[in-house]
Formats: C-alpha cells, sequence, structure tokens
C-alpha cells in the first residue's frame, strides 16, 4: 500500500497538466475580447461592453501542474504514460514507482519544494448584455486542487522515493518543515459589470462576483517542527520503516460522507448537508484609451450610440483582486481536526495493509500517531486562491494584439488553502469574430519556470495549453497543463446604416456633436 501512494505523490509531482485555475489561467483566452465568461474570472468587469449580446458556456475543463522539484526525462511524454500508451519495450515500467524508474530527475539544491496539481470544470454559464450600459453573468464550476509547498527536501524525498531506498535510509532528518493541501469544492457566481465613464477617449468599466462556494473534502497536514528517519522494519525481515521521531503540527480532514452527499440540492448548497461553505468575491476595474473612438460613434433613432461589435481601444489596462474570502468547515458529522505533538511513531509496510477508502486512511494515520479524541474539534477555515490579476493589451493592429498578463497569489505559504502560483506572461495573438490564435509566452510557478502555450478558437470551440512543451515532451518538462471548451455564442448587433451616420472628426468631441442642430 505504501508503494502505491508513493507511485502516486511521484505521478503528482511531475504530471503537470495546469488551469487556472484554480486554472488556472486559460492565459491564451481570458485576455481575449471573445473570451465570454472565460474572461470574467479574471477579471468581473469584462462583463460589461462585451462584445456578445448572448455567450453560453456548455463546459470548460482545465487540468493543470507544475513543480519545483523533479523533471520529467522519459523517453515518451508524461500523457502517454497517463494514458497506457507507452511504447512496448517499457511497458515492463508501467505501474512502477516513478521514481525508480529514472523517469523522474531530481533538482536538489537543500531548497524547500512545491507542487500544485489541480483540475477545474466550468460548467454551465451564462453572460448577458443588458445595455450600451450593463452587463449580468451567472456561471457554476467545481474546483480540485491538490499542493505541497514549503515542504524540506529530504521530506519530499521521502514522498517521491518511500522508504527502500537505500541512499535514504538510516539518516536522522531533523528540522524538517512543510504544508500539504487537498481540495474540493463547487461554486456558484453571479457577475455584474456596469461602465462607470464613456467620456470620448476615456473609457471606464468595473465589475464585481459574488460566489457561494460549498466544501465536498479537505484535507491538509502542516508540519512545523519535525524529525524522520528510514530504519530497518522490527517485524518484517527484509523490510523498511519510518520512524516519526518528531512531529509538532496539524492534521485535518473532511469524512468521506462530505464527497457522497454532493448535489444540488437547497440543502446541500445552502444548509447543513455539506462539510462547509462561505463566500467569496472578484472586484475589478478597466480602463481603456480610444483615440478613435469617433470611427464608432452613430446616431440611431435619435440617439448617440457606439459600434457594439468593434474593439475601441488603444490599449487597455484592467487589474482585480479575485477569490477573497474562503469556507467554513464545520459540520460536526464530517469535520475532523487535531493539533500534533507525537513522538516516537513508526509506520511499517502493513500500517495500511488493507485500506481501501479514504476514510480508512484517515483512522489508521489519527491511530499511529495516537491522537486523542478528546482532542479533536470540529471547525476550520480553508481558504480560496486569494490573487491580485493585473492585465494591459495593445492594439498592434487590426486584430493583431500583445497582451501582458500578471498573477500574483496572496495566500501564505503555510496557509490551509487553495493556490494559484504567480506567474507573468507576454501574449500575442490575432482575434476576429469567428477564430483566434494566440501564443503565451511566461513565466510560471512563482516565475521560476519558463514556457510557452499555444491556444485556438475555432467558432464555438476552443482549446489550448500554457505549456506546450510539457505536453509534447521537449526540454525535460516540470509542468504541463491543457485546456478546452464549448460554448454558444450570440454576437452584438451593429449599426444598421453606419455609412450614412457615422460623424466625421470635428473639434468639440463628444458632447458637442450632441448638443449641434440637425
Amino acid at each position: 500500500m505504501r508503494e502505491r501512494y508513493g507511485r502516486l505523490f511521484a505521478t503528482l509531482a511531475i504530471l503537470s497538466f495546469s488551469f487556472p485555475t484554480w486554472g488556472q489561467y486559460l492565459t491564451g483566452i481570458a485576455n481575449s475580447n471573445y473570451g465570454g465568461t472565460q474572461s470574467i474570472y479574471r477579471h468581473p468587469s469584462e462583463a460589461a461592453d462585451s462584445r456578445y449580446r448572448v455567450y453560453l458556456n456548455l463546459a470548460t475543463v482545465d487540468f493543470y501542474a507544475s513543480n519545483n522539484y523533479v523533471r520529467w526525462v522519459a523517453p515518451f511524454s508524461v500523457v502517454r504514460y497517463m494514458t497506457g500508451q507507452i511504447p512496448s519495450e517499457y511497458r515492463s515500467e508501467r505501474g512502477k514507482s516513478l521514481g525508480r524508474t529514472g523517469y523522474l530527475k531530481e533538482q536538489l539544491n537543500g531548497r524547500d519544494k512545491r507542487l500544485t496539481l489541480g483540475g477545474e470544470i466550468r460548467g454551465p454559464s451564462a453572460l448577458v448584455t443588458l445595455n450600451d450600459r450593463f452587463g449580468v453573468a451567472l456561471s457554476t464550476r467545481v474546483r480540485t486542487g491538490i499542493s505541497y509547498r514549503n515542504t524540506s527536501e529530504e521530506t519530499a524525498r521521502l514522498m517521491l522515493y518511500g522508504t527502500q531506498i537505500v541512499e535514504l535510509q538510516r539518516i536522522l532528518n531533523e528540522n524538517q518543515h512543510g504544508m500539504a493541501n487537498v481540495n474540493g469544492y463547487a461554486e456558484l457566481a453571479a457577475t455584474f459589470g456596469a461602465v462607470l465613464l464613456d467620456n470620448d477617449e476615456q473609457f471606464w468599466k468595473a465589475g464585481v462576483t459574488i460566489k457561494r462556494e460549498v466544501g465536498f473534502y479537505n484535507a491538509h497536514v502542516r508540519v512545523d517542527d519535525g524529525t524522520h528517519q528510514i530504519v530497518r522494519d522490527p517485524n518484517q525481515s527484509g523490510f523498511q520503516a519510518l520512524r516519526i521521531r518528531k512531529f509538532d503540527g496539524v492534521y485535518g480532514y473532511t469524512n468521506q460522507t462530505a464527497f457522497q452527499n454532493a448535489g444540488l440540492a437547497p440543502g446541500w448548497l445552502f444548509g447543513k448537508q455539506s462539510a462547509g461553505g462561505g463566500w467569496g468575491f472578484d472586484l475589478g476595474m478597466t480602463y481603456e484609451y480610444r483615440p478613435a473612438i469617433r470611427s464608432y460613434t452613430y446616431r440611431e433613432n435619435g440617439e448617440l450610440r457606439r459600434d457594439p461589435t468593434k474593439n475601441k481601444y488603444l490599449y487597455r489596462i484592467s487589474a482585480s483582486l479575485v477569490d477573497i474570502g474562503g469556507i467554513r468547515f464545520k459540520n460536526p458529522e464530517m469535520v475532523n481536526l487535531y493539533q500534533v505533538s507525537a513522538v516516537n511513531k513508526l509506520i511499517t509496510n502493513t500500517t495500511f495493509l488493507g485500506v481501501k477508502e479514504p476514510d480508512e486512511i484517515n483512522n489508521r494515520i489519527v491511530d499511529v500517531l495516537d491522537l486523542p479524541l478528546m482532542n479533536r474539534t470540529t471547525s476550520y477555515r480553508s481558504g480560496l486562491p486569494t490573487a491580485l490579476n493585473v492585465s494591459a493589451d495593445y492594439q498592434f493592429r487590426p486584430q493583431v494584439y500583445v497582451g501582458v498578463l500578471w498573477t500574483q497569489s496572496l495566500v501564505p505559504s503555510n496557509a490551509v488553502a487553495m493556490i494559484t502560483p504567480s506567474m507573468l506572461a507576454v501574449v500575442p495573438r490575432w482575434e476576429s469574430r469567428w477564430a483566434e490564435v494566440s501564443m503565451p509566452i511566461a513565466l510560471q510557478d512563482n516565475y521560476s519556470m519558463p514556457t510557452i502555450g499555444l491556444a485556438m478558437r475555432v467558432g464555438p470551440v476552443f482549446a489550448g495549453t500554457d505549456h506546450l512543451g510539457g505536453l509534447a515532451n521537449i526540454g525535460n518538462p516540470r509542468g504541463a497543463n491543457f485546456y478546452a471548451g464549448a460554448t454558444i455564442p450570440l454576437f452584438r448587433r451593429g449599426p444598421k446604416n453606419p455609412n450614412a451616420c457615422y460623424f466625421p472628426p470635428q473639434e468639440g468631441g463628444y458632447w458637442k456633436r450632441f448638443g449641434r442642430k440637425r
């Protein structure tokens, strides 16, 4: 059983499928003027002045991961390993510990290690333009994530190799620390966007999103001070065991009932059937500089209008705070939290023997650490992946844009929370109403991992990756990512007779033209 978990952690350490998310980013699509609901996750202000009359997201998936510990050096891609399509000469390696097959190359530098792995499903969502000033959106999604961060190198090696590696045995590893999180929750959200100022060249809009978050699973371990050593198993000759000489920290988890109860019933979404719930918020604002706005101004039925089918800016700057808030897990039947102060505990080859369900794993851990029931509490908070998003977009020529995207995580490294790693990207793209191509060039994973991506939108579907090398097995990657979606786009309508009603350039600007005699 321990070997199975060793393979799991090893796989998680390199199977880097990245989506914003929390997708985590959808970098090739999020900055597009035709991103629809995909854009409002990054900037809620994009709900206003959209190119769409109605945008329906049918389904979008996003898988992501990154780490700073190991690289994939196998002669085939991670995707082929995951799907079982390994070349015949390597099939005997399938199912073995990735660390032992030599498919992973460690980066041993004495620094703390981190991993972020997750997935996101964006369900049925709709963006509706109410008029020239206001837009609203309703969205749904499920977000999951696994991460460890601020983790000592020796502990990360133990997670990768297990206890049967000779070079790790008999070594006393002191002053160990780390934080690991497993999170899963559902989200219902409503977004409102409004134009604040449309004064010829100067254009401002803002947006706010309110989100109901419902948690269906959480487990976390925080090691504040630990000491461990691989020793001979006293009960089984030829096997090794893990001696936990010291473990000061926290261990919390929800029972599997929390996941089994998940559904759309009001009692689960807003009542007491879930393990916990909470609220989240996104706030953002966008500025556009529109030097050629007269070219997009016309009169219709005696009212001055802007052409809603066109992008009018030379450059655009957006800033948002997203995922402010958290989930309070407080159902006493499902929530468990222990303060850990364990000394001289032994995990052997048989500790997890026969375990089949998550609850059994948690119960074995409680037993082996000898955590007293009287010290159990039934409430804790798990934070959302709070981040600052800043974007800029420049129209180089008609239909050709260059964007800059910056995400800075605001979650402390030892927090019980999902996390969005910080990143910086430059995204050149060509876009039109029915087609789009972009190529994000980014520094991901807290600005430590250079990547090149590719994304395409054709009609109602799009697909892309922010880490092309991870999918194609180029350059010994330590991450990868993929996203795709299907939509129903209904575009806004332009002026009925634009050639007859556009105003020629003249002094005085918008308000002088508005007041002159006809």
